[in-house]
């Protein structure tokens, strides 16, 4: 089927979804499959959602796809596409939706070993991408989105709740001044299927933030809310903050912090949503509108 008729079909397309167990990919199958598409799994894990296939991408070489697919969305790590994307791509697929990070620009500058193994990853990723859907005449949109969050499923928002929950409050360097820009997971499975079939986002990248801008303290104060709990938030001196990670890092009594992670709090991470909103009608949602849904508890607390 040539790529132009892409938009031609049915509901009835065969769609893959990879990363199903993950704070995307979860809710992309359930509305990939509310919808009426076709839907299969592709990953270390059975879905209990659909059709599965079970493939450790990690492994190049492994996977064996003997169904045909017109549609991929990837939402696993982006670095462990290029590698399966031939073998992916003689099922049949001539539409890839791949989840990127704005990482790739936000950590550039990171001195952090950790950081800077992400950023290169996923700038050979994308690269490598864009130069074998040429090759193959594959129609691509990269997404890139910023700082996800939902179903009490993520990294960010639901790590500090889990911390104000232990301890009843939080420490942020300095003011935490930085500007954040959360994005629903929901958001991104809209956009997903808000640009499958709009031809203007071909082979594009599209960097996608959530629909409201606040500091990073008003973000920590909108999850204690969330919690139902008054905020207390405890403001260290970004120099003073920076020393006692580097000591509980070399006590090995943290995890998941730097000293980069600490910078970042006063540093603005927020990014126009403008072409997406102009090219596929994006629209962002504004932050934690269900703490129900999104936060690991809502207990009442003081």
């Amino acid at each position: 089927m040539p790529a132009q008729d892409i938009a031609d079909t049915h509901l009835s397309r065969t769609v893959l979804v990879t990363g199903s167990s993950g704070v995307l990919g979860n809710p992309l199958c359930t509305r990939f499959k509310a919808d009426g598409y076709d839907l299969t799994t592709l990953g270390r894990y059975p879905s209990t959602q659909a059709r599965s296939i079970v493939g450790d991408l990690s492994q190049p070489g492994t996977i064996s796809l003997t169904d045909h697919f017109d549609i991929l969305v990837h939402s696993a790590p982006l670095w462990l596409l290029p590698s399966n994307l031939e073998a992916i791509v003689q099922s049949g697929v001539l539409r890839i939706i791949a989840f990127s990070s704005t990482s790739v620009e936000t950590k550039r500058k990171s001195r952090h070993r950790l950081d800077q193994s992400i950023v290169l990853a996923l700038s050979n990723a994308e690269n490598r991408l864009r130069q074998l859907a040429d090759e193959l005449g594959i129609k691509l949109t990269l997404l890139r989105p910023t700082m996800i969050y939902g179903f009490g499923k993520d990294k960010n928002v639901t790590t500090i709740a889990k911390f104000i929950q232990r301890f009843g409050f939080f420490p942020i360097a300095g003011s935490g001044r930085g500007l954040r820009q959360p994005v629903h997971a929901l958001d991104l499975v809209e956009a997903s299927i808000q640009c499958i079939d709009k031809e203007v986002t071909f082979d594009k990248t599209y960097n996608l933030g959530g629909g409201e801008q606040l500091s990073y303290k008003h973000m920590v104060e909108r999850i204690f809310l969330g919690l139902n709990r008054s905020p207390r938030i405890l403001q260290i001196p970004l120099s003073i903050y920076k020393t006692l990670v580097r000591v509980a890092l070399r006590l090995k009594v943290a995890s998941g912090v730097t000293v980069e992670t600490v910078q970042r709090m006063n540093e603005d991470l927020c990014f126009d949503n403008g072409p997406a909103e102009r090219d596929f009608g994006y629209q962002g949602s504004k932050f934690l509108q269900n703490p129900v849904q999104d936060l690991p508890s809502t207990g009442m607390g003081n």
